[in-house]
C-alpha cells in the first residue's frame, strides 16, 4: 500500500510538471531566440522549416515558369527524388535521437538545411536561364 501512494505522488508530480512545461511552451512566443523549453525550441525549429519550405515551392514555381513542358517533367521527377532523398537522409541522421523529446528539432533542422540548400540551387537555375 506504501509503495503504490509514493508512485502515486510521483506520478501526480510528473503529470503537473509536465502540465506547466506545456503552459510554459504555449505562453512562449516560441521565438528561436527567446525559446528556453525544447517545446519551444521544436516549435521554432518547425516554422522556420515551414518558411523555408515556402521559399522552396516559391523557387520552384519561378523556375517552372521559365521552363519548356519536356523540362517541366523532368524538373518534377528530379524534385520528387531530391525530396526522397532529403527524408531519407535526415531519417538517418537524426536516428540517434530517434524517441527523445530534441529528435523533432533534430529531423527539422536537418531538413530546414537541405531544404534551404535546394531554394539556392533552384535560384542558380532561375538565374541561368533569365542569361
Amino acid at each position: 500500500m506504501n509503495l503504490i501512494t509514493i508512485n502515486l505522488k510521483k506520478a501526480s508530480g510528473i503529470v503537473l510538471f509536465s502540465i506547466g512545461l506545456f503552459a510554459t511552451a504555449q505562453a512562449s512566443a516560441a521565438t528561436c531566440d527567446k525559446a528556453t523549453t525544447q517545446a519551444d525550441i521544436n516549435k521554432c525549429i518547425a516554422a522556420e522549416l515551414k518558411a523555408e519550405d515556402s521559399k522552396l515551392n516559391s523557387s520552384y514555381s519561378k523556375l517552372q515558369h521559365g521552363l519548356n513542358k519536356t523540362e517541366k517533367k523532368q524538373l518534377k521527377i528530379v524534385q520528387l527524388a531530391w525530396i526522397d532523398f532529403r527524408d531519407k537522409a535526415c531519417k538517418f541522421s537524426t536516428r540517434s535521437s530517434s524517441g527523445g523529446s530534441a529528435h523533432s528539432m533534430a529531423l527539422n533542422s536537418c531538413l530546414t538545411t537541405y531544404t534551404q540548400q535546394r531554394r539556392i540551387q533552384l535560384d542558380q537555375e532561375i538565374k541561368n536561364i533569365q542569361k
